[in-house]
């Protein structure tokens, strides 16, 4: 009944970082990031209060259930000022025609999370150009029929290559198809997913801000930047972030009060900032009400009732959870929900399916990667999130998990070249974890005796954050010995 919501999401989308640092989970992305089908005017969208999707980007393959990509729309009007998703209202009647790459993708059974873990999604034949053919910014002489020609392949060709995890060339893809066209949300807002499956998300946050700007009425878009501001990260101020969130969440409800992905979400927001009482559980419930097969859900209101001591409806709550999860995006989210928990072996069970299904999968290979870790399965760990690290090389998770991996093996040379991966993608509000993690580096060289290399890895710590004192002093320590 909600089938045109899945999302996928991811994300991994997930502000996951080195174990143990932070465990919350990705909130309701998961049906929030597919690609939805293209509506027509004579064939306008169902009972849905949205407006026909456009041909958004694909969704992110996160837990949400495979999409596939509408084929290109006809070309309109201005697009209006909303992101293209499945449930996205598109301003005006040419959009209505446009598929929708970027939609959400749908969760266990038909509800669609927000942003987060990728899956898979079949493309449709691309139309007549050849991705070869788009090489320079603008208007191509052929004059507007060409143009939007180009636009569409752009689209399509990120989508394909989202889903074939070619993460590098769907981003070309999709800022060549935004050059393009800079008022239509679609472009951008398959970047926001994109980003969000590799848990870039400053970046994501971004993209999506931009989405909504062009289309200040889409559903989707304010669920998608609330779920990006309800991932921890350092250096900024959580509370306001969770707040925003919440105020997104609600915003959402206001424009589709039948989106079960924004009452998931504004619980999500709500827990985070520390409210835990009825209207919480009211917003998963209600959730749940509206899509009984909605996993995710399931999951978040299993977290809080255990957080309140109703361990038993907890329980039960977590084995629906598990019970629904059956596509690919579903499993990875609601394993993050189990690992906020410490629930780690529940958690590798649902990603070994989930990989099983998508091999290269980021979120699910980051996730898997760290249950191994804490569990000191430090082999399995590494080679996981070696692989983690290859399909998604702009990602700056993988690569700080496994140099804190391996400074917990004392493996301190190798610990300093992993941070030195993620040095070169670190966004600004992460740069005082990754110091964390080269002081725990440069620790360890100290206590073996090698000041040199412990001096070394200490510069890199405070020019990562010059305003820890501390660090400043081991650096003379260092020096000094």
């Amino acid at each position: 009944m909600l089938s045109s919501w899945r999302i996928t999401l991811l994300f991994f989308c997930f502000a996951l970082s080195a174990v143990g640092v932070f465990s919350q989970d990705l909130g309701s992305s998961n049906k929030l990031f597919r690609a939805s089908e293209p509506k027509s005017k004579s064939n306008p969208a169902p009972t849905k209060k949205t407006a026909p999707k456009k041909a958004a980007p694909k969704k992110p393959v996160t837990a949400a259930v495979k999409t596939k990509t509408p084929t290109k729309p006809k070309p309109t009007a201005k697009i209006p000022t909303t992101v293209p998703k499945s449930n996205i209202k598109s301003s005006t009647a040419a959009q209505k025609n446009k598929p929708s790459t970027n939609t959400p993708a749908k969760t266990a059974k038909n509800t669609k999370l927000p942003m987060v873990v990728n899956q898979p999604v079949k493309t449709p034949p691309q139309n007549k150009q050849n991705n070869d053919v788009v090489t320079r910014v603008g208007q191509p002489a052929g004059g507007s029929s060409e143009f939007d020609d180009l636009f569409e392949q752009g689209i399509a060709d990120g989508n394909a290559a989202r889903d074939a995890r070619d993460y590098m060339k769907a981003e070309g893809a999709y800022l060549r198809a935004q050059s393009l066209k800079t008022k239509d949300s679609r472009a951008v807002y398959g970047l926001g997913n994109l980003y969000s499956d590799q848990q870039r998300w400053e970046e994501a946050e971004r993209a999506y801000r931009t989405a909504i700007e062009l289309e200040t009425d889409s559903t989707d878009a304010h669920i998608a930047l609330s779920y990006v501001l309800t991932q921890p990260i350092v250096g900024t101020n959580l509370s306001d972030r969770y707040s925003e969130a919440e105020r997104l969440a609600r915003r959402a409800i206001e424009l589709d009060k039948t989106n079960p992905l924004a009452y998931d979400q504004l619980g999500v927001a709500l827990e985070l900032n520390g409210a835990i009482g009825d209207e919480t559980q009211r917003a998963y419930r209600q959730a749940i009400k509206l899509d009984a097969g909605f996993a995710l859900a399931y999951a978040h209101l299993g977290r809080l009732l255990r957080r309140t001591g109703e361990t038993n409806e907890s329980g039960e709550a977590y084995r629906n959870s598990i019970r629904l999860a059956t596509d690919v995006p579903t499993m990875i989210l609601v394993a993050d929900v189990m690992q906020s928990q410490q629930r780690f072996l529940e958690s590798e069970q649902l990603l070994r399916r989930a990989l099983r299904d998508d091999p290269k999968h980021p979120t699910a290979l980051f996730l898997l990667g760290r249950a191994l870790t804490t569990r000191n399965e430090f082999d399995e760990a590494e080679t996981v999130l070696k692989k983690s690290a290859e399909v998604s090389p702009n990602g700056f998770v993988a690569y700080m998990l496994l140099g804190s991996m391996y400074s917990r093996q004392s493996k301190f040379g190798k610990a300093e070249d992993s941070l030195t991966k993620a040095l070169k993608v670190v966004s600004l509000n992460e740069k005082k974890r990754l110091a964390q993690e080269f002081e725990a580096v440069g620790d360890g060289f100290l206590r073996a005796g090698k000041s040199k290399d412990a001096a070394r890895v200490y510069r890199q710590a405070v020019n990562l954050d010059a305003e820890k004192e501390t660090l400043a002093a081991k650096l003379a320590q260092a020096l000094n010995s």
